[in-house]
């Protein structure tokens, strides 16, 4: 039951981040909800339940792009290793540790896009990627990821009372 609800929650994330969001774009950026829940399971899976669940995000978000194959499934995967592995040593209550959290994702994000384009693929990424767009998708997951946060929370606490579950840390 607990797969199946984090898979209604992907269908859902996916989608608003398809259709809904596309219309509240801001210079054309829009936020990355994928990597908010990402962020998001690599704090509060148990063990390395988290990384499991970032390689899987990024591998559904490369098959449903129909861009470069392989990227997000290596970033996700990083971001969410980095906050499984640092779970028990950060506190992430409250919304300024979320912004900030969320926000030094998406750079990790958008660094991890650049460097394999740059590296690996030999393409041409202009110089306002770095410095003018990065930064606005990153302060706007920012502000997406604490609202995020607080209804996929409100999600685990529900899951936790109605399914108690191995794979959730008990907070």
């Amino acid at each position: 039951m607990f797969f199946l609800i984090q898979f209604l929650i992907l269908v859902v994330l996916f989608s608003a981040q398809t259709t809904f969001l596309e219309k509240i774009s801001i210079v054309g950026i829009t936020p990355d909800l994928a990597l908010i829940f990402v962020v998001f399971c690599g704090i509060n899976f148990k063990g390395s339940r988290g990384i499991g669940m970032g390689f899987t995000v990024g591998l559904v978000q490369d098959c449903l792009s129909g861009g470069l194959l392989g990227v997000n499934t290596l970033s996700k995967s990083l971001i969410s290793f980095f906050f499984s592995t640092l779970k028990d040593k950060l506190i992430v209550e409250g919304m300024f540790p979320i912004f900030l959290f969320t926000i030094a994702a998406s750079l990790l994000d958008g660094i991890i896009f650049y460097l394999v384009l740059v590296t690996l693929f030999k393409g041409e990424v202009p110089g306002s990627f770095l410095f003018s767009s990065l930064p606005i998708y990153a302060i706007y997951n920012g502000c997406v990821g604490p609202v995020l946060f607080y209804f996929l929370d409100l999600n685990k606490k529900w899951v936790i009372r109605k399914f108690p579950n191995p794979y959730l840390r008990q907070s």
